[in-house]
């Protein structure tokens, strides 16, 4: 449910079929944002993909570093 694509957000893991990058729904998430708001934000969204960004997000701590998305990876 979360791709990397060089043509999307310069690969920036986003939710799959969305522009919505992963890293910032889990950030709202860590925030203590509620899934009710977080769906004001992101109307799109559904519960189960605002849960598996902050799953996404805790696993893959690397992408969470700003900029990190920036440079290739090796």
């Amino acid at each position: 449910m979360v791709v990397e694509d060089p043509e999307i957000l310069r690969g920036t893991p986003v939710i799959r079929a969305t522009r919505v990058p992963v890293h910032d729904v889990a950030s709202l998430v860590d925030a203590g944002t509620s899934v009710d708001e977080i769906l004001e934000i992101y109307p799109h969204l559904t519960p189960s993909q605002i849960g598996l960004a902050a799953i996404y997000a805790r696993a893959n701590l690397r992408e969470a570093v700003p900029g990190a998305g920036a440079f290739p990876r090796v």
